[in-house]
């Protein structure tokens, strides 16, 4: 009984710190957005006039990036998937870390992008104040240890519960010899 006390809120604390730490990558993914969006209005006003192959085509820069390229000018979207009524109402680590994959994947696509429309232009590139792989890699170890130890006390639990079925059957068995024992004996 005690260790469940104990076990219990180090689960949730560590699911806590797992949320926590998915927030602050997504909110530090939006804040590298607004800085892609800055740099290229930085391009725009410097090199706009520049022509480049855009889309198979030679336009502007400006050209470019109003016409093909205008999500690239404007902050990203993501939608959330609606849950069924039968799921859990609070997020598990897997769903978080999922969202800030969603989120990065299309930041590091945005980036390329930009990037390749930046260096045809001849403009300086977008280079993010520091590289977020690392933190999204610290994210996913910490889920895949979190999900493991999830993993490894459902198993406790399961032993335990097999182990005291074993002892209630091997108590009904001997109990039952007793008795039968006792009648004839008796």
């Amino acid at each position: 009984m005690l260790t469940v006390v104990f076990i219990i809120p180090a689960h949730a604390s560590e699911q806590s710190d797992i949320r926590n730490k998915a927030i602050e990558l997504r909110i530090t993914i939006a804040r590298f957005e607004l800085d892609l969006q800055q740099s290229l209005q930085n391009a725009l006003d410097t090199a706009s006039g520049q022509v480049i192959a855009c889309k198979s085509k030679p336009r502007t820069l400006r050209a470019c990036l109003t016409g093909p390229y205008h999500t690239l000018m404007q902050p990203p979207i993501t939608m959330i998937k609606a849950r069924t009524q039968s799921a859990k109402t609070t997020n598990s680590p897997l769903q978080d870390l999922e969202t800030v994959e969603e989120r990065f994947a299309i930041y590091t696509d945005r980036v390329n992008t930009a990037n390749d429309l930046l260096s045809r232009a001849g403009a300086p590139l977008f280079i993010p104040a520091r590289n977020l792989t690392p933190d999204m890699d610290n994210l996913r170890k910490r889920v895949l240890g979190y999900m493991e130890d999830r993993r490894s006390r459902s198993l406790w639990r399961e032993k335990l519960v097999v182990f005291a079925c074993g002892i209630a059957v091997l108590c009904a068995v001997f109990g039952g010899l007793y008795f039968y024992l006792r009648r004839f004996r008796g």
